[in-house]
């Protein structure tokens, strides 16, 4: 776990097969909360649609990320035995733990489908649900993450990135930065 600013160092020192190579694990990224927003300038910002033709979805693209949000690694520890299954919830038991009150004790989970070589994530059942990019999606049932898919865990928002993704999101910010 650290912040963008410690990954935009790697990925301006690294090339991308380096950079994955060292970063093998997808990444969540927690933006946060902007409490001095004013709220007069809220709709004066210009914002970004991504078609997703493979969902058939429209949806806003996120916000860039600022160096001090926060990145997590989505990896294994030794406090859950489900080999294959990154768990996220309130309780330590969690390999993601999310001490907000929306957050269920095991919350939902990350694994990979090795045949197609993608994310899945998968709710288990929460009380308040988890939403990918807004809406909310079947308690037992994995879907695939691509690159900027936003992810709530009850009122927490993340955005994912595979490693390569990543690295690309940061390349992109250290050109406007």
């Amino acid at each position: 776990m650290g912040e963008i600013s410690q990954y935009l160092q790697q990925a301006h020192s690294l090339d991308r097969d380096t950079f994955v190579a060292n970063n093998a694990e997808p990444f969540l990224v927690r933006q946060k909360e902007n409490e001095t927003v004013d709220p007069r300038n809220e709709y004066r910002s210009t914002l970004k649609l991504r078609i997703d033709t493979e969902r058939k979805e429209v949806r806003i693209e996120p916000r860039p990320p600022w160096p001090t949000d926060l990145v997590i690694p989505l990896a294994k520890t030794d406090r859950n035995s489900f080999s294959a299954k990154v768990l996220v919830g309130r309780t330590e038991t969690n390999d993601i733990v999310i001490p907000h009150l929306t957050v269920s004790k095991h919350h939902a989970f990350f694994s990979d489908d090795p045949d197609a070589k993608r994310s899945t994530v998968t709710d288990t059942g929460s009380t308040n649900g988890t939403k990918l990019n807004g809406q909310r999606i079947e308690a037992k049932k994995a879907r695939y993450l691509t690159d900027g898919d936003q992810i709530a865990f009850g009122d927490i928002l993340f955005t994912f990135y595979t490693p390569g993704g990543f690295y690309d999101l940061l390349r992109s910010l250290s050109a406007l930065r």
